[in-house]
């Protein structure tokens, strides 16, 4: 208001002064017009933060993206702030930059923005303004999605863990509860970094609403007011929504431009153009590479059809981001899990097989992917020199000579009759103990853990007795008890909460039912959250007598001459966390692939280091050293994995009719048949579905190949069944379907009982791939099982699965 004032005092004797005769009225009203603009401009720029940068216009028109009245093609970089380094998100950009990226990507994650209701934090590593700004200064601009869902192989996909204190609260969808908790993270984004849009002269120049929706419901007025949120908290820019090609149709929404994930090739024009006839086309997620999984091998992905795949793309003026183009590490426990094909937990490092790889190394695929884009740029232009890499040490062996029991990060002990979850007590991630008193003798009882999330090591009077994997469904082992009173204490890890499909519902972590010994309920507890990624383990009581056999942490020195990236070796240790001078390097678990954890230089410090290992089952290590390179694939022997599991469970896939690339039937014959597709088709996941046989019971086949567009087999090295709805045990197991040896085969389960149709596989081909057809060859046209109808979806990205009825 006193702004305003100040204006129309000026404008007064402006006219005043001006004003000496009727003659000159019209002099005097245009000089008005000229100076009044001018203060207005002026105020408005200041009141708008001072900005330094030019207001810009983003536009999607014309079947072309539109900046500043240019058209442009994005080449877009994922990368996420949270998992990397602070002190590395200017070097990381530089050398996205450098690669040919004009735009950075990047997920918001509202569970490290929000970790309570209402107390929201955008500091230090959480410091997104900060992030985007950085990205600006280098010249890029920048894509935001923030969900509020985002997927990721992150921890709940991105959800804060205290909105399942709400036992009715359903996700991703309309309920009012869920909605306001949005609407409230979402508003405070938009205080955050909403004035940091292209069109208030930042680098932000378009705004992803929810992500991959279509895979999951088709709810559109749940996408609609998520699109309302984010206009209204001040996003002026252009929405997106990305899915599968199969899912758009559920997954967008009026006022919001649909983008595609995972296709490549002609499918991406074939499918976008149902949609958004002449494009733009944007592919959001580009899949160069995937992630890992603890227990499986590292994710390698040659750069070779990576790189044909975004110079065609490139070359058709297609719009793409590279999934990932950095990945970082899950620092501070953040990985999530997925449930697909049960439950598979994320590793600490989000390698990824990336063009950057975890450390900033620039890669053979980044050197191949510039080198692409270096042939679409403008005549004259040069891409800026690769940095030089960051300086990389190695130290030699320290000995954690000092220890600390596990109550030493006891701080809260909560009384109560029966177990409680990490969300109810208020923790997200991390570890939670569990204590009571057993007052009867057993001998060779069985001790329950009842829906038990995800890991648990038991201990009877401080004695380990064993330990239970979710990953393996395992949630008993039998226990004696010799001695009375005894103590029994059981410590559960979150290993990472589900962050795609239905199981985002039912994500609690803990003991999240009960506790049985010999089918009698155990009552009476103590529970201590251990959330130890924000512990300050520097501060224990430590000590020189070594604890053993039962988790404990354990502390070291080391001396620095200079400082530079490293990677702690921690082979010989079992599954734990570690930290270095108080800073969460994360998690790790002895059977790989991962067999080291990132030590950013920034970390360290010349002169003497501070180590901390926390060690849930004890190996009996007590060293480490710091090594030039990382080990990244380095699976081993699970102690706890049964001979062989089983594919198939209480699950069942959804099998969407948007995925349907074929359907056919087979002549009763043993020769290889030959089945050609409508069109290439793009997919990472077959799923090959019998609907019928000859014999009207079973299913048998010896072997299928797939074909490319010219009807070349393609490769079936890096191959593996992920599901199976039924098998034949010892006889006719899933992967001998793929396995290149026409004698063996995959047979139904028929001993006993034989399984109702449809019979279901699923297979994951490696890489995504570009599919013209397939082949199929029965075992024997006078055997049992011959197939007749089938049918094939095919998808980039996981199939969902839901329970079966």
């Amino acid at each position: 208001m006193k702004t305003q004032m100040n204006i129309l005092a000026f404008n007064k004797c402006v006219t005043e002064f001006l004003v000496i005769d009727k003659k000159k009225i019209e002099t005097v009203n245009y000089m008005r017009r000229v100076i009044y603009n001018y203060l207005l401009l002026t105020i408005i720029a200041f009141l708008g933060g001072a900005c330094n940068e030019e207001k810009g216009i983003f536009q999607i028109r014309d079947h072309a993206f539109y900046l500043n009245g240019k058209s442009v093609q994005l080449i877009c970089g994922e990368m996420h702030y949270p998992r990397i380094p602070q002190e590395y998100w200017r070097d990381r950009i530089r050398r996205a930059k450098a690669m040919g990226i004009n735009t950075i990507s990047t997920y918001v994650f509202w569970n490290i923005h929000e970790r309570q209701p209402g107390v929201f934090d955008f500091e230090g590593q959480a410091d997104l303004g900060k992030f985007v700004k950085i990205a600006q200064e280098e010249g890029l601009y920048v894509i935001l999605r923030p969900g509020p869902y985002v997927c990721a192989e992150w921890d709940f996909g991105g959800y804060p863990a205290w909105l399942q204190q709400n036992e009715d609260m359903v996700y991703r969808s309309r309920d009012p509860k869920f909605l306001n908790a949005c609407e409230r993270y979402i508003n405070r984004l938009g205080k955050e970094v909403g004035d940091l849009t292209i069109s208030n002269g930042g680098p932000i120049l378009m705004v992803q609403v929810e992500n991959e929706y279509g895979s999951y419901g088709n709810d559109k007025e749940y996408l609609s007011k998520l699109r309302d949120m984010l206009r209204n908290a001040g996003f002026n820019v252009p929405l997106i929504t990305c899915d599968g090609g199969g899912q758009i149709a559920a997954g967008s929404i009026e006022g919001v431009w649909p983008t595609i994930n995972g296709s490549t090739g002609e499918d991406i024009i074939q499918t976008l153009d149902n949609y958004v006839p002449g494009g733009p086309y944007f592919v959001a997620e580009f899949y160069p590479a995937w992630f890992d999984v603890w227990g499986q091998p590292h994710s390698v992905r040659n750069y070779e059809k990576p790189a044909k795949q975004l110079d065609w793309m490139l070359q058709h003026g297609i719009s793409v981001s590279m999934y990932m183009f950095h990945g970082g590490t899950n620092f501070d426990y953040t990985n999530g899990a997925n449930t697909a094909y049960g439950y598979a937990p994320q590793p600490t490092s989000y390698d990824y097989d990336a063009p950057l790889g975890e450390y900033g190394n620039a890669t053979p695929k980044y050197y191949a992917f510039r080198e692409v884009i270096q042939k679409y740029l403008p005549e004259g232009e040069k891409l800026p020199d690769v940095p030089e890499e960051n300086p990389i040490i190695s130290f030699p062996t320290v000995k954690l000579a000092q220890s600390a029991p596990l109550s030493a990060a006891f701080t809260k002990r909560i009384k109560t009759r029966v177990p409680l979850t990490m969300e109810a007590v208020h923790q997200d991630f991390g570890y939670i103990h569990y204590e009571t008193e057993l007052t009867e003798q057993i001998k060779d009882g069985i001790l329950v853990l009842k829906d038990l999330r995800d890991y648990a090591v038991v201990l009877l009077n401080g004695k380990y007795v064993g330990s239970l994997d979710r990953r393996h469904r395992q949630n008993k082992l039998r226990i004696s008890v010799d001695e009375i009173p005894a103590r029994l204490e059981i410590l559960v890890e979150n290993v990472g909460r589900v962050n795609y499909g239905e199981d985002i519902q039912n994500n609690l972590k803990g003991i999240t039912d009960k506790v049985l010994l010999n089918g009698k309920e155990v009552e009476g507890w103590i529970v201590s959250p251990l959330p130890l990624y924000q512990a300050d383990v520097r501060k224990f009581n430590w000590n020189d007598a070594s604890v053993k056999g039962s988790p404990a942490f354990f502390k070291g020195t080391f001396h620095l001459d200079k400082i530079g990236d490293t990677f702690l070796d921690v082979r010989g240790w079992g599954k734990g966390a570690a930290w270095i001078n108080g800073h969460s390097l994360g998690k790790f678990w002895y059977i790989g692939p991962q067999q080291t954890l990132y030590v950013p230089g920034p970390w360290l410090k010349e002169g003497e280091n501070e180590i901390v290992i926390f060690e849930m089952e004890d190996q009996g290590c007590r060293t480490v050293c710091g090594l030039d390179k990382p080990i990244l694939n380095d699976v081993r022997k699970d102690k706890n994995a049964p001979e062989r599991e089983t594919k198939y469970d209480e699950q069942e896939p959804i099998l969407d009719r948007g995925d349907q690339i074929y359907e056919g039937q087979m002549e009763k014959n043993a020769d290889w048949q030959t089945f050609m597709f409508n069109g290439k088709k793009t997919l990472r996941h077959l799923c090959l579905e019998v609907l019928s046989s000859y014999d009207g019971k079973h299913s048998c086949i010896s072997e299928i190949e797939l074909l490319d567009g010219e009807g070349k087999s393609l490769s079936k090295d890096y191959w593996k069944i992920l599901y199976a709805s039924t098998e034949q045990k010892g006889e006719g197991y899933a992967d001998q379907l793929i396995d290149g040896d026409v004698h063996s085969y995959w047979h139904s389960q028929w001993q006993s009982t034989a399984s109702h149709f449809p019979h279901q596989l699923i297979i994951d081909l490696g890489e995504i791939q570009v599919i013209g057809g397939i082949r199929i060859k029965l075992r024997n046209s006078q055997a049992a099982g011959c197939i007749k109808d089938f049918r094939l979806y095919g998808r980039p990205q996981f199939f969902l699965f839901r329970n079966r009825k």
